[in-house]
């Protein structure tokens, strides 16, 4: 066969145009079996009250070394969850800043959902002991930081839900007689605990909106939670288990929402990269599917 004949090389073109063709019909198809619904996370700021307080006391680079790194890492704690396809934010931010000029409303049609953060509140403080007799000075350094999260339908606007997260972190040094007082800055470690420790809870308020923790697998008196160990789930937690019942509908607002009726307890035994297993404790009904939502936490019982 001569490759270099006309009706060959024609061949050959309609071959690798019918191959283009299959690859972008196929893309939506395959994008459709992916079960997971995609994000996108707006520009993390501070409210104007705020960064008008921090200014005022001069910490106004603490408060913009936690919106930098913060930013990055709910990015980053998002992807990981694996539960999302986290889309690029820049067309997102863009119109959410054309939205806020004109009066008009944010949507977001190419993402299902707008992750939406701003940090309210904001402290960096020091406590200075001396101690005479070993001729030390003890310092303790604590940041607390909290911020409001919002999670809103890209195409509508709708808000599915709405929290505030707290984080606090303190860490304590010794330093000689002579030096007893310190620019109020936070380090860089303490603020980059105090921001990963934010951007974990952030990132897993947006999976439970979104993804509910559920009972996936029973079998005799062990269940199984689709949450794994980068969910923050712990050995010894105490889960309340419920079932989804009728539709309520409230008289005043005519919104709906799902009856869930408690149907048992559960404790966590086992924490794995890929889900969590827990003792049932009490059983009145679980089954798969069920909603598990934390009822007593380890560092409650060991307070």
């Amino acid at each position: 066969m001569n490759f270099n004949s006309p009706n060959v090389m024609k061949l050959s073109r309609w071959f690798s145009l019918g191959l283009a063709a299959a690859a972008v019909f196929a893309a939506p198809f395959v994008q459709a079996q992916d079960g997971r619904k995609s994000i996108v996370v707006t520009k993390i700021a501070a409210t104007d009250a705020l960064l008008k307080r921090m200014s005022n006391q001069g910490v106004s680079l603490s408060i913009e070394s936690v919106l930098q790194a913060l930013d990055a890492q709910v990015y980053d704690r998002l992807v990981n969850t694996r539960r999302f396809n986290v889309l690029e934010r820049s067309d997102a931010d863009a119109l959410l800043e054309e939205a806020g000029a004109t009066g008009g409303t944010f949507t977001f049609a190419k993402s299902d959902y707008v992750f939406t953060i701003r940090v309210d509140s904001f402290n960096d403080r020091q406590e200075t002991r001396r101690l005479a007799a070993l001729g030390k000075t003890v310092m303790a350094r604590s940041l607390e930081v909290s911020a409001i999260a919002k999670v809103t339908e890209g195409a509508t606007g709708r808000a599915v839900g709405t929290a505030n997260i707290q984080v606090a972190v303190r860490d304590s040094e010794n330093r000689s007689a002579n030096t007893v007082d310190r620019v109020g800055e936070a380090s860089d470690d303490l603020i980059n605990q105090a921001t990963r420790e934010l951007a974990h809870k952030l990132a897993m308020r947006a999976v439970d909106f979104i993804y509910p923790a559920r009972v996936i697998g029973k079998r005799d008196r062990v269940v199984t939670i689709n949450r794994n160990d980068e969910s923050g789930i712990k050995v010894g937690q105490v889960w309340d288990v419920f079932v989804l019942g009728d539709e309520l509908i409230d008289p005043d607002t005519g919104d709906t929402s799902m009856e869930e009726v408690f149907v048992g307890q559960v404790k966590v035994t086992r924490v794995t990269p890929q889900n969590s297993q827990a003792t049932v404790l009490e059983d009145t009904g679980i089954d798969r599917g069920a909603l598990v939502r934390l009822a007593q936490d380890v560092a409650e019982e060991e307070e």
